[in-house]
C-alpha cells in the first residue's frame, strides 16, 4: 500500500497544475496623500449604479481563472492598454447592453460591474473617466480594453501603458477612492445661449441692462454744394461765380452757364499816373460777357496780368474786387457768348486756362 502512495501524490500534483488561477494583479504602488490643486478631466460623470448579479461571480476564460475584486475602494493597477472598436459594434456587454464604439466604455477582467475608473496614458499624461461595462482582456500583460472613443481621447495604441485607478460611488453620489485624488470630471453643460431679440424690444447677450432707446428717424438729404460757402482763408470755395489761386481749365468749348451773384462793385483802383494804361486795365467791361484768367490776393499784380495780358491778345483788361482780398483777372467785355468762347480758344492755345463768366453790370 506504502508503494502505491508516491503515485497518488503524483496524480494530485496533476490535477493541481491542470487548474489555472488568475495572474496576480500589477497592483499599483498607493499613491501619497494629495493637498494639490484639482483639474477637471473629461469623461463619463461617474453616477450610483448597482452592481450587475450576473456578472459578480468568479469565472474562467481561456484556460484561466479570474477572481472579482470584493472590495475595490482602493484599487489601482498599471499595465497595458488597448482599444477595441467597430469589429464589436452591436454585440452585447457583459451586463447585456449594446456595445457602442463612440461611449467611453471599457473592458474589465475583474472589477464589478458597472463601476467607473479613471484611466491615465502614461506616455503623455493625458486622463479619461470611462465606465466599465464589460469583460475582458485576456491577453497577458493586459489590464483594460478601451472603447474607440475613448481611446482617442488618451492618443493610445495597442500597447499604451496606462493607470487605472478605481473610483468609488456611494448611494448619495458621493466619490472616493484612487481615481478621485486630484482631478474631477468637468461638468458637460448642453445648455444654449439665450437667443438675442433682434426685434429691438429686449435684451442681448444675457444681459439685464435694457436696450438702448431707438434713434428717432432723421430727415437725411443729400448734401446740395450749391448751399455751401467758403470763407475765403483755405481751399477753393464750393460755390464761386471766380475761383482762387491758380486758374482751372476747361475743356475746349465748354462754357460756364452759371450766372454769377450781383455784389457790390469796389471802386476802381487807381494806377499810377506813371501808367496810363493801368486806368483801363481797371476800368469794368461794358459788355454782357468776359473770360477769367485768374484771382490772386494781390491787386497789384492782378493790374499788371491784366494789363499785360490785355495788351497781348487786343482786348480790354480788368480787375474785379470780388472781397476777401480776393482780385479776379478778367479780359474782354463781349456781347455775345461767341466771341468770348473765340478768345477763350486763343488763351487755351496758348496754355492759359481760362473760362467764361458774365461781366458786371
Amino acid at each position: 500500500m506504502r508503494k502505491e502512495w508516491p503515485a497518488v501524490a503524483l496524480a494530485l500534483l496533476v490535477l493541481t497544475a491542470c487548474t489555472t488561477t488568475q495572474e496576480p494583479q500589477n497592483t499599483a504602488p498607493p499613491q501619497p496623500a494629495y493637498n494639490g490643486p484639482v483639474v477637471e478631466i473629461p469623461g463619463v460623470e461617474p453616477k450610483y449604479e448597482p452592481i450587475n448579479p450576473g456578472t459578480s461571480q468568479d469565472y474562467s476564460a481561456n484556460g484561466k481563472s479570474y477572481r472579482i475584486v470584493k472590495d475595490p475602494s482602493n484599487f489601482s493597477e498599471v499595465g497595458l492598454a488597448a482599444w477595441y472598436g467597430d469589429e464589436a459594434q452591436s454585440k452585447r456587454t457583459a451586463t447585456g447592453e449594446s456595445y457602442d464604439p463612440d461611449a467611453l466604455s471599457a473592458a474589465h477582467p475583474t472589477l464589478p460591474l458597472p463601476s467607473y475608473v479613471r484611466v491615465t496614458n502614461l506616455a503623455n499624461g493625458r486622463q479619461i473617466v470611462v465606465r466599465v461595462n464589460d469583460r475582458g482582456p485576456y491577453t497577458p500583460g493586459r489590464i483594460i480594453d478601451l472603447s474607440r472613443a475613448a481611446g482617442d481621447r488618451l492618443n493610445i495604441s495597442n500597447n499604451s501603458r496606462v493607470r487605472v485607478d478605481y473610483i468609488k460611488v456611494a448611494p448619495d453620489g458621493t466619490l472616493s477612492g484612487p481615481g478621485t485624488i486630484g482631478t474631477v470630471v468637468a461638468k458637460q453643460s448642453y445648455a444654449l445661449p439665450a437667443r438675442p431679440d433682434l426685434g429691438g424690444n429686449g435684451v442681448m447677450n444675457g444681459s439685464s441692462e435694457p436696450a438702448a432707446a431707438p434713434v428717432p428717424a432723421q430727415d437725411i438729404r443729400a448734401v446740395d454744394n450749391r448751399t455751401l460757402q467758403s470763407n475765403g482763408e483755405m481751399g477753393a470755395p464750393v460755390s464761386s461765380s471766380g475761383f482762387l489761386g491758380a486758374p482751372q481749365p476747361l475743356a475746349n468749348g465748354v462754357l460756364e452757364g452759371s450766372e454769377p451773384a450781383p455784389q457790390p462793385v469796389a471802386a476802381p483802383v487807381a494806377a499810377p499816373a506813371a501808367a496810363p494804361v493801368a486806368s483801363s486795365a481797371t476800368a469794368q467791361p461794358s459788355g454782357g460777357f468776359v473770360v477769367q484768367v485768374g484771382a490772386i490776393n494781390d491787386a497789384a499784380r492782378a493790374q499788371q496780368m491784366a494789363q499785360s495780358l490785355g495788351e497781348k491778345y487786343g482786348v480790354p483788361g480788368s480787375v474785379e474786387n470780388a472781397g476777401n482780398n480776393v482780385y479776379r483777372i478778367q479780359l474782354g467785355g463781349f456781347k455775345n457768348r461767341a466771341d468770348a468762347a473765340a478768345l477763350q480758344q486763343r488763351l487755351n492755345a496758348n496754355g492759359q486756362a481760362s473760362f467764361i463768366t458774365s461781366a458786371r453790370r
